[in-house]
């Protein structure tokens, strides 16, 4: 699977190597996953009160999945992956009683192959082996005791390491550090490990007494948590943005949340002068966004997260020509975060423009001597050495599928060519991706892409991405070659996406139409139809859900689209993604064809059941049957039917019968018959009269066609579906078929 990064200055974790520096010393137990055994236990005598953290580690990039078990056998913690990208798996566990525990270690998707587990006391925070533990200790808040402080002394140039971890679920950390006058230097809310810990570090410039202070979020939180200080000369010190030069010449303060979601700030700027814009948020969970667009009403200057492991904005720009610019502090569009903010805008020299680039540009380094293969149209680079090894063969055919996934997606699907370095290619990097196939990142807003003609873009992206050097611990069958051109077209695919819009608001549509794109460009090397899973076992789900792997896996709606009305229409609603966000984007697309939202999934939702797809016969997948109607008593469903999805009635009844739904106005019946070689959809709207018998196989489907709110904003409702025997009248009439080719042979 691949990851895509929208943040135009995306935030990084600043934690140091991988090694451990908890108070005792780590022993190790080696073992294997296999076919026979998938599941493998290591048996763990455990103290009550006993910080011990589990890591598991794997010379075959094994993905695995560890558990703990308590003495009664009961599963106590379990972990896929320790971070984002991370295939190990890690548990930090303080049992409350003493007693034989249990790790267990398998394979993620049936995936085998050996580990070594990690047995340690106290909490991996990331520190080196060189770090000095200066304190390690349980903290319990309440109420009464809402934060604990503690003063630690520091010589010049040491690197402090201030970590949480929270006993108690769902405990929500923050720490600040304060210098001897109670100035705040540095804050953290979650450490960008995925979970709500909190880590800061911070590299002191003078000698002096410090102040580090731990609580939670809004000051509320209760229960215990770990509190970890140590120095660590190997710890990557984030970017300081204090330590730019400049002249302060203005300071905004203000508060942003339900009531107000934005401030505009007019700003008078000369030719040649360059202006360092630098937002912080000061309490809440406030994601600041920072826009500064010119006189024409277009963006100039975008910045999300700036790149110092915070979550706070910056930019600098240098005004071409003299004028008068808006810069608008906002919070980020997909959220509904709030706080307080401090906005300071300096005059610097125009070199801190480049200074700040930089910190885009090179975030992916190989682990050895990079090399580089160049194309006409690609720069690709990799090593021969390291965790990111592979070879110049390899790295040849990785330039290859690109140029050829260039021209198949530029010139027959029709996409408008992405935007190029200033060399004049697209760079790619083969490396270790993480436990991911491969990863794109945007590195410069340029708005517009002079390869669109006569639109003018306005969060247009220049990009960096990874193709994985090997493809190892992913419980892939294909061949290395085949999952590579697979990646590579869809990377690409996210490339051209960036070319129309980096912040488009219906984010199901770039995972959906990069994996859609497999499908269209590499034949039977495509790996999309392995996601098709996720959709079909939940087709109750909301389409947009949030959920993990639905965007991925819904791209068959994209195909049905496309089976409807033409692949051109894909490229149509990215071209629309550029003046238009979130529905609307959809919206305005299926308006040139006369239909709508709702009509559009409908119709996906019945050829998903009647598996009327080319590429049917390699799904691993049939959509999920709900129930069976086998009795005039009906169907009840307490809940969960989201917005524009669906549920699955087989019927078992023998006869003509009036069928009806009972719950939500959005809901409505259509029946699924086959009839020899097609598949017949007949819409009941609210209920309509079948007769069983002119199908060799019948069932209903419920379907929700009330729109959410907003992308990914589902939730469920419940209904009942009655039956009772029909006389007179004739039966409904489908309104439309789908070829039952692959319908009869997959049931």
């Amino acid at each position: 699977m691949s990851v895509r990064v929208v943040s135009v200055l995306s935030a990084f974790v600043c934690l140091a190597g991988g090694a451990h520096a908890q108070s005792g010393d780590a022993r190790e137990v080696a073992g294997e996953v296999t076919a026979q055994a998938p599941n493998s236990t290591i048996d763990l005598t455990l103290e009550a009160g006993q910080v011990v953290t589990l890591t598991t580690a794997s010379a075959d990039r094994l993905d695995t999945i560890l558990t703990l078990l308590g003495p009664d056998g009961r599963v106590l913690a379990e972990n896929d992956d320790r971070a984002p990208g991370d295939l190990t798996s890690q548990i930090i566990h303080m049992p409350t009683v003493s007693g034989q525990y249990s790790a267990v270690v398998t394979g993620y998707g049936d995936a085998t192959g050996s580990y070594t587990l990690s047995i340690a006391d106290g909490v991996d925070v990331g520190l080196s082996s060189d770090a000095t533990l200066i304190d390690e200790r349980v903290v319990a808040l309440d109420p009464d005791r809402a934060s604990v402080s503690q003063d630690v002394d520091l010589a010049a140039d040491d690197i402090l390491v201030v970590s949480t971890f929270a006993v108690t679920e769902g405990l929500d950390t923050t720490l600040a550090l304060l210098d001897a006058s109670g100035n705040i230097l540095a804050q953290n809310d979650d450490r960008g490990d995925g979970s709500l810990n909190s880590q800061l570090v911070f590299q002191a410039e003078e000698a002096g007494r410090y102040r580090v202070e731990v609580s939670t979020y809004g000051g509320t939180g209760t229960g215990e948590l770990i509190f970890s200080l140590a120095t660590d000369p190997n710890a990557e010190v984030p970017f300081d943005f204090t330590t730019i030069e400049g002249e302060r010449f203005a300071r905004h303060t203000g508060t942003i949340g339900s009531g107000q979601t934005e401030f505009d700030y007019p700003l008078q700027l000369e030719a040649g002068q360059t202006v360092l814009a630098v937002a912080d948020a000061t309490s809440g969970d406030l994601d600041p966004v920072l826009r500064l667009v010119g006189a024409d009403g277009f963006p100039v200057a975008l910045n999300d997260d700036r790149g110092d492991g915070s979550l706070n904005s910056a930019f600098a720009f240098t005004a071409p020509e003299s004028a008068e610019y808006t810069l608008e502090m906002r919070r980020y569009g997909s959220g509904e975060s709030s706080g307080d903010f401090q906005l300071d805008l300096s005059w610097v020299d125009a070199s801190v423009v480049d200074t700040l680039q930089g910190l885009l540009e090179n975030r992916v380094s190989l682990s050895g001597p990079e090399l580089t293969i160049l194309s006409p149209d690609f720069r690709v680079l990799y090593t021969l050495e390291g965790v990111d090894a592979s070879s110049t063969e390899y790295a040849q055919s990785v330039s290859d599928a690109l140029q050829d996934m260039l021209d198949v997606q530029v010139s027959r699907i029709g996409w408008a060519e992405p935007i190029r370095d200033d060399d004049g290619r697209y760079r790619a990097y083969v490396a270790d991706a993480d436990g991911s196939m491969g990863v794109t990142y945007p590195v410069q807003i340029a708005f517009d892409n002079t390869n669109t003609g006569d639109v003018r873009e306005t969060t247009a992206a220049r990009t960096v991405f990874v193709i994985d050097n090997d493809f190892v611990g992913m419980g892939k069958e294909a061949p290395v070659h085949s999952l590579m051109r697979a990646t590579a077209t869809h990377e690409f695919n996210h490339v051209v996406q960036f070319g129309y819009d980096s912040e488009e608001g219906l984010d199901w549509l770039y995972e959906a139409t990069a994996s859609w794109t497999e499908t269209t460009t590499v034949g039977g090397d495509q790996d999309a139809t392995d996601y098709v899973e996720t959709d079909f076992d939940a087709p109750e789900m909301c389409w947009t859900t949030s959920e993990s792997g639905f965007d991925y896996s819904q791209w068959t709606l994209l195909q049905s689209m496309a089976d409807s009305y033409g692949e051109g229409i894909i490229v149509d609603m990215w071209e629309n993604s550029v003046e238009l966000d979130g529905f609307e984007t959809m919206s305005a697309t299926l308006d040139t064809v006369g239909t709508t939202i709702p009509d559009v999934i409908q119709r996906w939702r019945a050829q998903n059941y009647a598996l009327a797809y080319d590429l049917a016969p390699v799904f691993n997948s049939t959509v999920r049957i709900h129930h069976t109607m086998d009795s005039e008593a009906g169907v009840n469903s307490k809940g969960g039917l989201e917005q524009l999805g669906a549920n699955y009635i087989s019927v078992d009844l023998d006869g003509r019968y009036q069928f009806s739904v009972d719950g939500d106005a959005g809901l409505e019946l259509l029946a699924l018959g086959q009839r020899g070689d097609r598949v017949e959809v007949v819409p009941l709207g609210r209920g309509g009269s079948i007769d069983t018998a002119d199908y060799t196989g019948l069932a209903l489907m419920v379907f929700n066609r009330t729109m959410p709110d907003a992308p990914g904003a589902c939730s469920g409702v419940g209904y009942t579906v009655s039956a009772s025997p029909s006389v007179g009248g004739a039966p409904a009439s489908a309104a439309y078929s789908f070829s039952a080719e692959h319908f009869g042979s997959s049931k």
